[in-house]
């Protein structure tokens, strides 16, 4: 009973945790900062330099606004962001 139930436990977690989103760490070298016309979207856009093909940039939304005034544009930052289906990236962590 002790098994079953233990087994029962973790294909539980495994299952919860298969559901979830995916979550990427990386290097992150922003070259541009912007914002939406009405102020409420904050987005940053640049590149992996780790990865061979340094002209593929994408796009990072940043939920708040005092964490986008603190970005530098030219600066290589470590970052994790979430990547849910057809939803734009959105920014989970930032370190220089």
């Amino acid at each position: 009973m002790k098994k079953s139930f233990g087994l029962f436990i973790i294909l539980f977690t495994l299952l919860l945790a298969s559901c979830g989103g995916g979550s990427t760490a990386s290097s992150f070298v922003v070259i541009e900062k912007g914002q939406s016309n009405n102020n409420k979207e904050y987005w940053i856009k640049g590149y992996n330099p780790s990865m061979p093909n340094k002209e593929e940039t994408f796009k990072i939304m940043i939920k708040e606004k005092m964490v986008w005034n603190l970005i530098e544009e030219e600066v290589d930052y470590f970052v994790t962001y979430s990547n849910k289906g057809n939803n734009p990236r959105v920014l989970e962590n930032i370190q220089r």
